[in-house]
């Protein structure tokens, strides 16, 4: 059910009460939530001066990474500016020195710490339940933003309960609970939901406010979620995976791109590599080829001098054999006659 009236009237509410905060509690110096009609070029932040030479995001790839209208479903649009109840609720002293840093931490939207890369935030309003959601994504520290999980998650088990200091000296009960993300979204996470109420104008009001920040290898992404009437339950979880989901599939795509780049230029170098392997193969080649001696230089050169000893010689063994057979004719010729002579007469 739509309630656009009432949020309307209770947003305008906190705004005045926004305006006066100034005067009474001091400015922590932290950013006033969203920007006025804020959009995604205008909140990409610059790198950190000690970000390493290829971050693991650049300011525009991580733009690419954020959150869609599309993945949160009809009810979503783009923000039109800041929530006051951001001002108006989150931003006061508390009655437990120890939970301050959680709600300036809250606030501030400052967990994952100074980023390492590109960094870029997006923000879309629900006018159902007349909540905010805010999205930002980034190149960070994982050692870091470990630390700072693990530091956060002993925050929420510690600060259950505390007292807030708000607008006038206004006092508004804090409830902290964690939030259970999917075991699988991510290599670390981290999530927690904050309850502040109280009296407001005269009207008992609360503030539900969900945290999720999710560590995927160098980079991170940190998700709240809060509404002066309640918020949908699985919002929250569900825009966290699809975001991750988006973040995941782009350094995967980026790794694929590296990796190939990297082949291409092993390629290449082997490439470069191979005419020297070929002209060394054409000198080996050359050192094993068999120097001609001179006689058989000579032999090469006077092919007709053979030619014609080889004829001398057949002349020879014709000469001797045609005269052989002359010989064995003559002595067939010489038996036949002495066969006809007639024997002598007896006296």
């Amino acid at each position: 059910m739509r309630r656009p009236f009432r949020v309307l009237a209770r947003v305008m509410a906190l705004g005045m009460l926004a305006g006066a905060t100034a005067c009474v509690v001091d400015d922590p110096g932290h950013p006033r939530g969203f920007p006025e009609a804020a959009s995604v070029e205008e909140t990409t932040t610059s790198a950190s001066p000690t970000a390493p030479a290829t971050p693991a995001l650049t300011d525009a790839r991580a733009r690419s990474a954020l959150l869609r209208q599309d993945d949160l479903g009809d009810a979503w649009s783009g923000t039109k500016g800041a929530a006051t109840w951001r001002d108006g609720l989150l931003k006061g002293r508390t009655d437990r020195p120890e939970c301050q840093a959680l709600l300036d931490a809250v606030y501030a939207e400052d967990v994952l710490g100074e980023p390492r890369g590109g960094t870029a935030v997006t923000g879309f309003d629900d006018y159902e339940y007349g909540a905010q959601l805010r999205y930002q994504v980034g190149a960070y520290d994982k050692a870091d933003v470990d630390a700072r999980l693990r530091r956060l998650g002993q925050l929420v088990a510690s600060c259950e309960e505390f007292t807030i200091t708000g607008v006038q000296g206004r006092e508004y009960g804090a409830e902290v609970t964690p939030v259970d993300l999917p075991g699988d979204l991510g290599d670390a996470r981290q999530g927690l939901r904050l309850i502040v109420s109280g009296d407001l104008e005269g009207e008992e009001t609360a503030l539900t406010l969900d945290l999720a920040t999710v560590r995927v290898g160098d980079t991170a992404a940190l998700l709240t979620h809060g509404g002066l009437y309640g918020i949908d339950d699985t919002a929250t979880t569900e825009a966290a995976q699809a975001g991750i989901k988006r973040l995941q599939s782009l350094l995967k795509e980026q790794a694929a791109k590296k990796d190939k780049k990297k082949g291409e230029k092993k390629d290449k170098k082997k490439g470069e590599k191979e005419p020297k392997s070929e002209k060394d193969t054409g000198q080996r080649e050359k050192k094993n080829t068999k120097t001609p001696s001179p006689s058989d230089e000579n032999s090469a050169e006077n092919p007709a001098e053979e030619g014609a000893s080889d004829e001398q010689s057949t002349d020879a063994d014709e000469q001797g054999s045609s005269d052989e057979a002359r010989g064995r004719s003559a002595a067939r010729t010489e038996a036949l006659a002495a066969s006809a002579t007639p024997p002598p007469a007896s006296a």
